[in-house]
This record gives structure tokens, C-alpha cells and sequence, in this order.
């Protein structure tokens, strides 16, 4: 009986000081690194749902980021702060679903090393080309790279980021031959679409469209399952190629170990947020999607990425040391 009374004593003794920090949290700044640098889609998310939080629980929710190695850095980062909170990632499923088949030794596991807290938002892309090429539509546009293998070319963020295996998937569903050129980030490769430097992207809807619109580029179809409020009568690849879908997602995670009643408070707070009618319009502005949900739908989520583009990286052979 004293034995079980003295573990009993020390259970109680190791589970208090975690149920009164879930009790009072939170009650200090909040840190969210967002994995890429300042301007991005991360970024509007981040920043946009962090002030609500700011409102609605009356502590600053600062925004760090940190970009480097395809998101290992930021996410690392996390994956080895306390468990307590006040450390999250806004990440992606590059990090998560991507990264663990393209890097031989990655800083961080994710199934082992996070906590997860909900899908935030996707980010919706759409394939763009430049003028010159004469296609006004999916169909037409596979037929003429057909007709001419080899002879235009891709602008990626990098390899290994989500446009280059969507346009990697695309290429294998598609059956067509167009070359790859990675650049540093995404912001340097519509300058170099518009001039023709290389011909077909496929970037996000925000950054894309006001070129379309400009009539510097031409819009082919968008990469999500069905059309987009955001991009009226811009057909979706989909209905040329059922089955295809390409779309990145922004994510809160926390460090493995946190109170499961802080991953449920953060779930709690982030959806209500998302449901309100001033977030919504901005998200659909910015080509996001807004998601919402349970932990265990992000897990899900992440768990058919990482299948999903282990397909695609196995198929092209992409490895970084």
C-alpha cells in the first residue's frame, strides 16, 4: 500500500505543475517561427492569426523568421524547445512530408518530435505560362510540349520545394518533357516568366494573377481539386487530369511533449479564428484555403503528403546530401 501511495504521490507530483501551466496559459509572449523569409504566404497567416490571438488572450505573439535548408533550420529549432507553448512552428508539408526523402540526415523526426495542432490554411497555385506560347488551355498546352520535348523550360522555387514536384507530378501524369530550372525562392521567377527567360511556373494565385490580369501572363488551370473563387473561369488541372492535385499548407506544431491541453486551447482559439468573416475574405484574396480541423486531421494530412511525394521523389531520384 505505501508503495503505491508513493508512486501515486509522484505521479501527482509530475502531472501539477503540467495541468497548472495548461490552466494559466497562456501567460507570456507567444514565439511562431515560420520556416521562410518576412513577406511571404507564411507570413500573412502568421501574422494575420497572431494578432487575433494577440486579442483574444492579451499576450504579443512574435513572429520569427527563420529560413534555410528547405525549413530544417526553423524546424529543428522547434522540434528541440521546451514543450511548454510558447514555442510553434508554422511550417509546411515540404518540412514534414517533403524534406524526410530528400535530405539523407534530417535534424528532426517529424512523426517523433512535434505535437500536432492544426492545419491553418492551404496555399493554392496556379500553372501560368508566358505568352508566346500558343496555348490557352491544359489540353492545348500539352499538345504543343509534346510536339516539342526539351524545348521550353520551368522555373521552380528550389528543388525539392512544393512547385517543383508538382510540376514534376504534372510532368509524369501529363506525359510531357520540360526543363527544370531551380531558382532561390519563388519571388525570382516571375520577373524572369514575364521576360521569357523561362515559360511556365507554377506559382502562387496571389503573386501570379495581377500578371494575368495585366495580360503579361496567361493562366492555364489552377492546381486544386476543384475551381477557385480567386481565380473565376480558371479551370483546374483536375478536369484534364482527374486525380492531380498540388497545394502546400501552412501548419501550426508544437514541440513533442506539450500539454495535451495547450496543443486542444491553441486548436480551439486557431479555429475560431479562421471561421471569422474578415479573415476569410483575406485568405481567399491571397489564394489560401482556409482548413481548420483537429490535430488529428493534420496528422492525416501529413501522413498522405509524405506518401504522396515520396511517389514523386522516389520517381525522379531527387536527393540532397
Amino acid at each position: 500500500m505505501n508503495r503505491l501511495l508513493s508512486t501515486a504521490a509522484a505521479l501527482l507530483a509530475f502531472a501539477l505543475p503540467q495541468m497548472l501551466a495548461a490552466q494559466t496559459y497562456p501567460n507570456k509572449p507567444i514565439r511562431v517561427v515560420i520556416p521562410y523569409p518576412a513577406g511571404g504566404s507564411g507570413d500573412v497567416v502568421g501574422r494575420t492569426i497572431g494578432t487575433k490571438l494577440t486579442e483574444a488572450w492579451g499576450q504579443q505573439i512574435v513572429i520569427d523568421n527563420k529560413p534555410g535548408a528547405g525549413g530544417n533550420i526553423a524546424t529543428e529549432l522547434v522540434a528541440k524547445s521546451a514543450p511548454d507553448g510558447y514555442t510553434l512552428l508554422l511550417g509546411s508539408d515540404i518540412q514534414m512530408g517533403i524534406n524526410p526523402h530528400i535530405y539523407k540526415a534530417l535534424p528532426y523526426n517529424p512523426d517523433r518530435d512535434f505535437a500536432f495542432v492544426v492545419q491553418a490554411a492551404f496555399i493554392e497555385f496556379v500553372l501560368s505560362v508566358h505568352p508566346s506560347i500558343p496555348a490557352n488551355n491544359l489540353t492545348e498546352l500539352i499538345a504543343h510540349l509534346k510536339a516539342h520535348p526539351g524545348k521550353y523550360s520551368y522555373g521552380s522555387s528550389g528543388y525539392g520545394s512544393t512547385h517543383h514536384l508538382s510540376m514534376e507530378l504534372l510532368k509524369s501524369m501529363a506525359g510531357i518533357d520540360v526543363v527544370h530550372v531551380p531558382y532561390k525562392g519563388s519571388g525570382q521567377i516571375l520577373p524572369d516568366l514575364i521576360s521569357g527567360q523561362v515559360q511556365i511556373s507554377y506559382t502562387g494565385i496571389a503573386q501570379t494573377m495581377p500578371h494575368v490580369r495585366s495580360g503579361k501572363l496567361k493562366a492555364i488551370a489552377v492546381g486544386s481539386a476543384k475551381r477557385l473563387d480567386a481565380t473565376p473561369g480558371v479551370p483546374a488541372i483536375a478536369e484534364t487530369l482527374p486525380g492531380f492535385e498540388a497545394n502546400g499548407s501552412w501548419d501550426y506544431f508544437a514541440p513533442a511533449g506539450t500539454p495535451r491541453e495547450i496543443v486542444m486551447r491553441l486548436n480551439a482559439e486557431i479555429n475560431r479564428i479562421l471561421q471569422m468573416s474578415d479573415i476569410r475574405e483575406l485568405f481567399i484574396s491571397q489564394g489560401l484555403i482556409i482548413i481548420g480541423g483537429t490535430p488529428e486531421r493534420l496528422a492525416e494530412r501529413m501522413k498522405s503528403d509524405y506518401v504522396k511525394w515520396g511517389k514523386v521523389v522516389k520517381a525522379i531520384g531527387l536527393k540532397v546530401e
